[in-house]
């Protein structure tokens, strides 16, 4: 039986604004995006809508070569998945189907960061920060983590230790799809089977 899987992306850019976030939170990664393919073509967050501005902002595809990431000449990140069932792949679905038909009543929390680093919980509705946004997608789509924290206090970098979570790549995410393809190809692998590491601490 063919399993599913959903990935988590984490990142760090050159951006003002990642820096900043960087500086708030003082952890590795800045952004983290959600994807259901294995070669991230449907990936999700909450981010900046144009490459040149940080704001306006909101749910946005993403895609590693255009806009923001094709900005980036390297993309340090990690990309871990999770297994899940066919009945949270579907709730997956159906909650990345709401926000790409209602993603005008949504926008990003700017707001969300002083409390973020003050570790004071707020209230959030309609807005979303990346982290708090993804940690909201798991829930609604009954994916349990272990991260022991308010929903609104959660940061990219607390996806790093989700008990379920498999690292299966780290470094520079510019070169993670020609990575897949070349294992898949070469040796026969499916989707489900395991990934040997992609481990490159330079990027």
């Amino acid at each position: 039986m063919e399993k599913n899987y959903l990935y988590l992306v984490l990142t760090r850019t050159g951006t003002v604004f990642s820096k900043l976030i960087g500086l708030v939170t003082g952890k590795r990664y800045t952004h983290v995006s959600i994807a259901s393919d294995e070669l991230l073509t449907r990936m999700y967050s909450f981010c900046r809508d144009k490459k040149d501005m940080p704001l306006p902002a909101g749910f946005n595809k993403e895609d590693l070569f255009t806009e923001v990431f094709g900005a980036c000449r390297t993309i340090p990140g990690e990309v871990y998945r999770i297994p899940v069932t066919d009945e949270q792949l579907e709730r997956y679905n159906d909650v990345i189907r709401h926000f790409i038909l209602n993603r005008k009543s949504y926008s990003y929390d700017v707001g969300a960061l002083l409390p973020m680093a003050l570790h004071i919980p707020y209230k959030f509705r309609n807005r979303f920060v990346c982290s708090v946004w993804v940690g909201f997608v798991l829930g609604k789509s009954g994916v349990s983590h272990n991260i022991n924290k308010q929903p609104s206090l959660i940061e990219p970098d607390d996806f790093r230790s989700i008990a379920d979570a498999e690292l299966i790549y780290r470094g520079d995410l510019k070169k993670y799809r020609d990575y897949i393809n070349e294992i898949r190809g070469g040796s026969g692998l499916s989707g489900n089977d395991t990934v040997p590491l992609y481990n490159d601490e330079t990027a």
